[in-house]
């Protein structure tokens, strides 16, 4: 194996490995026979193998109170550059894409804008955006591209396509002077680093925390006296010390909850307003950790359409901080108990309404429910990791692609420079 160069490491940031997908040219056929014993998940992160608890991903996951802190400390000075530029060039209108993961930020950030500053937001599929031929109005749009790596390909397509079109390109990414950062008119660098494990984790909540701080700063410019923006910005920058005051019990109840519904069937993650975009993570985790199939909905989808698909193999999932969604979501968790089926809520510590009607409850601060969507990322990570490490025969780390027939999958779908 060649030898590694080591990299700076700036506070607040994990060394970044080397991505070697150069040892993969030409579909790497040796390395994908190879992969059950050195899987090329982990060649192509430049990360130690790991076989067994705590794998890569553990670590990237508890580095979220850290990173989290890092990152509200060093993001104010570009977010309010990026406010006043937004409101100097008369911009009204925010578009948020990235993929996976981070269409999902897209999403919960929109939302954000939404409420706190009034502002209209829309959230795109980054390959969707590409093919769309919708009149995105970009000439008075902030096109913002959420990337943890900034090296995301289809990413990158996009926010070239919409700089072309005349939109203000802002990325907000993990890591500085990438590919996307010189596409771009403005970089919001959170900390972080490249992961070390193949899924998204800490990049969730850097990057949500950073939309939500956006929304918070053209909020107190817009309509300074439309919300108590002051107390916004207080119970954002509370969330790494209570997070980091409870990573123990949350890591204790999230492995609790694992042990109990590791061979569920199927989950459903429930939820409304920004926290639809803790579900669609909550269910794209399940997807990349554990294998275990996952839908995520908003409340009335549930209820128009999961009920007959919920049996006593399905887990309800609810998120559920207190909202315009929360009677609806209420309705979700009386539907669990009438049908006798196994369900946990994410709520907050002083909930009574609906924990007492969920089997496992998991308690965090009780926040607005834009912020609720920031302190939820922990634990829509650690329960599917957790089901990965109960069921004992998974790498969570590789999303299977520690398997010949998957690795070679793999190659074809991203070859080097793709991601």
């Amino acid at each position: 194996m060649a030898k590694r160069t080591k990299r700076r490491k700036t506070p607040g940031q994990k060394v970044e490995p080397r991505k070697r997908w150069d040892w993969l040219e030409g579909g790497g056929e040796r390395a994908i026979e190879g992969t059950g014993e050195y899987p090329v998940m982990y060649i192509a992160l430049g990360s130690k193998p790991k076989t067994r608890h705590p794998f890569n991903l553990y670590r990237d996951i508890m580095s979220i109170p850290q990173a989290l802190a890092s990152t509200l400390k060093s993001i104010p000075g570009s977010v309010s550059e990026v406010a006043d530029h937004i409101l100097k060039h008369k911009i009204n209108r925010i578009i948020g894409t990235g993929l996976g993961t981070s269409q999902f930020v897209a999403m919960g950030a929109a939302q954000a804008l939404g409420n706190f500053a009034g502002w209209d937001g829309d959230a795109v599929d980054s390959g969707e955006f590409i093919y769309s031929r919708r009149n995105w109005e970009l000439q008075r749009s902030a096109f913002i591209v959420f990337s943890g790596s900034g090296r995301t390909f289809d990413s990158n397509r996009a926010a070239e396509k919409a700089r072309k079109g005349g939109a203000y390109v802002v990325a907000v990414t993990s890591v500085p002077f990438s590919p996307l950062t010189k596409l771009a008119h403005h970089t919001i660098v959170c900390k972080g680093g490249f992961d070390t494990g193949g899924s998204d984790t800490f990049h969730y909540a850097t990057r949500m925390a950073a939309g939500v701080l956006l929304a918070i700063e053209l909020g107190r410019r817009v309509s300074p006296r439309r919300l108590d923006y002051d107390k916004l910005a207080a119970q954002l920058y509370s969330l790494p010390g209570w997070l980091q005051k409870n990573v123990k019990y949350l890591d204790g109840r999230c492995r609790t909850i694992a042990r109990q519904f590791r061979n569920a069937r199927c989950f459903i993650t429930v939820a409304g307003g920004p926290n639809l975009a803790t579900a669609e993570e909550f269910a794209l985790k399940f997807d990349e950790m554990a294998h275990i199939p996952c839908k995520a909905m908003c409340p009335d989808r549930h209820i128009h359409g999961a009920l007959g698909l919920t049996d006593e193999r399905i887990v309800t999932a609810i998120i559920a901080p207190p909202g315009p969604s929360y009677p609806w979501l209420k309705q979700v968790a009386q539907a669990t108990v009438g049908l006798k089926t196994p369900s946990l809520g994410i709520l907050t510590e002083h909930d009574q309404e609906i924990a007492p009607m969920m089997d496992y409850v998991v308690r965090l601060p009780s926040l607005d429910e834009n912020i609720f969507a920031v302190a939820a990322t922990l634990v829509v990570q650690l329960i599917p990791y957790y089901c990965a490490v109960e069921l004992g025969n998974i790498n969570p780390d590789c999303q299977r692609a520690n398997i010949p027939k998957h690795a070679r999958v793999w190659m074809e779908l991203f070859p080097k420079g793709s991601h």
